[in-house]
């Protein structure tokens, strides 16, 4: 397990706005979250962003068109 201080995830710098982890040289998908249990996601991958985004997306269609 990795101490807090060596883990890049309890850093307040790679938070933006202080909710969103983002840190491109960390490789991990899920990081664990600084307050509290559970995980979050690191925003600093491309592949998360855009697939958030998406997610997103569907989420505001279904909404607002009514798709079951």
């Amino acid at each position: 397990m990795m101490d807090q201080i060596d883990d890049p995830s309890g850093n307040s710098k790679n938070y933006k706005w202080g909710v969103f982890y983002a840190n491109k040289s960390d490789a991990r998908i899920f990081v664990p979250k600084r307050f509290g249990f559970g995980y979050t996601l690191n925003f600093g991958i491309p592949y998360v962003t855009i697939g958030f985004i998406i997610i997103l997306l569907i989420i505001f269609a279904q909404v607002l068109f009514h798709i079951i």
